[in-house]
């Protein structure tokens, strides 16, 4: 299993470019990736604040992870922006106990 971490610095963008990509996983990544073989988790972060965007996957192979990397264009023609790329292998996943009984459809793209 992989991990892939992208991030976009939108420093030089305008505050509004947060509220057009919240738009943008609610009306169009959400149905891309709901079926997405392969693709365990994923997960849009942002912190307004420091003006970054994430994104955080977890895949079953590598291979899928890098089809991920060689296909994925939007967010950068959204905002003029290339993501920096991590990638790591998983070395243990660990789930705590929350009242939360469906993670998806939480966040502020969906408020």
């Amino acid at each position: 299993m992989y991990a892939l971490w992208l991030d976009w610095n939108l420093s030089k963008n305008k505050s509004e470019v947060f509220s057009t990509l919240r738009k943008y996983i609610k009306e169009e990544s959400w149905e891309r990736y709901k079926t997405k073989k392969h693709l365990i988790h994923k997960v849009w972060c942002s912190n307004e604040d420091t003006k970054n965007f994430s994104a955080f996957y977890l895949w079953e192979t590598k291979e899928s992870l890098q089809e991920e990397i060689d296909t994925m264009f939007r967010i950068k023609k959204m905002t003029g922006v290339a993501p920096t790329i991590q990638i790591r292998e998983i070395e243990a996943v660990q789930n705590g106990v929350s009242e939360i009984k469906d993670i998806t459809l939480i966040g502020k793209a969906f408020m």
